[in-house]
């Protein structure tokens, strides 16, 4: 996903002969030096990603809607000052192929997706209604409107992935797979897979019922989406309760798992973190999980991949140049 322009520098063998002259027998010796192994090199990582979110038109499900809408900008504004390249869409989570539900089967509003353009239009996108089916089948709109069939195809292939569910009910799908076991992640693994650096290519979040104790203050029934759970767990997005009267935080982490993925610098070995050195933008940048960065894995089709996160005011602008300098592990 990032491309890094990396040069390898390592000590040259210095070999100090020393030669009797004429018939002398004196002896040969040899100067063997310490080697060192040390990788540097700019990064440029890949600024694109691709956004669905996947919302519950359902009964009751206005009152989320409306404080999901409020807190989107400030996701979105914080992608514009990184300088990110984004697509945004939204479906609903009604898939009845008839003509009395107008926004089943299909992403929301025209044009199809939304840039930076014309991201204000998002908020008002994502207050669908509930006048949708009370058969919820939001795996199945995720799939339906990310196909290589779909004809408004939104999603590049160079982009990250991220989708964000939000409802308060099980998943019901079963038109494109059975949500009870892996074939989602199955098809989201073959529709977007690994980029060439190993790195995943997509994320699932989940905005709903995390617990059996509702929150529906019109005292509708609700229930742990278990079924969204098996893709947040496999793709290590965020679950957020959809029981917060304010969905600031659940925002804000997802916002803060699709960034860090973003400019995440990836080792191509495992690094000795004692010598790791950043520079973002010409300022020394330290190990902080708040404002600098983490060392952290992640692991794709069974390899184990070396991460190096971005968190806070340490992360990257799309412009900004990114130095990583580091010793493999076990280099002497």
């Amino acid at each position: 996903m990032k491309k890094t322009t990396t040069v390898l520098v390592l000590s040259a063998l210095v070999i100090a002969m020393l030669n009797a002259t004429g018939c002398s027998n004196a002896a040969t010796s040899f100067a063997l030096p310490q080697q060192n192994e040390e990788f540097s090199g700019q990064v440029f990582y890949n600024n694109k990603v691709d956004l669905l979110f996947v919302v519950d038109n359902s009964k009751s499900m206005l009152q989320y809607q409306q404080r999901l809408a409020a807190k989107v900008q400030d996701m979105v504004g914080t992608l514009n000052s990184l300088g990110m390249d984004y697509r945004v869409a939204v479906t609903t989570s009604t898939m009845a192929k008839t003509s009395d539900y107008p926004s089943s089967r299909k992403l929301v509003g025209s044009p199809h997706y939304l840039t930076r353009a014309n991201v204000n239009l998002l908020a008002d996108r994502i207050i669908v209604g509930e006048s949708g089916s009370d058969l919820e089948r939001s795996l199945d709109a995720m799939k339906f409107v990310t196909s290589a069939d779909y004809p408004d195809q939104f999603l590049r292939s160079d982009a990250l992935f991220s989708v964000i569910f939000i409802s308060d009910e099980v998943d019901q799908s079963s038109e494109f797979g059975n949500p009870n076991n892996d074939d989602f992640v199955n098809y989201l693994n073959q529709r977007k897979p690994t980029f060439s650096d190993g790195t995943r290519g997509w994320i699932a979040n989940y905005i709903g019922i995390l617990s059996n104790q509702s929150c529906d203050v019109l005292g509708g029934h609700v229930s742990i989406g278990t079924q969204f759970l098996k893709l947040v767990d496999s793709s290590k997005g965020v679950k957020s309760s959809i029981c917060s009267a304010d969905l600031s935080a659940a925002v804000a982490n997802i916002k803060a798992r699709i960034i860090g993925q973003l400019t995440a610098y990836r080792f191509k070995d495992i690094p000795n973190k004692a010598t790791i050195q950043v520079t973002v933008g010409g300022r020394a940048i330290f190990e902080d999980a708040a404002n600098g960065w983490t060392l952290e894995t992640e692991t794709n089709n069974g390899a184990t991949v070396y991460l190096l996160k971005f968190h806070g005011d340490a992360v990257p602008a799309s412009d900004e140049r990114v130095t990583v300098d580091y010793k493999p592990s076990g280099a002497t």
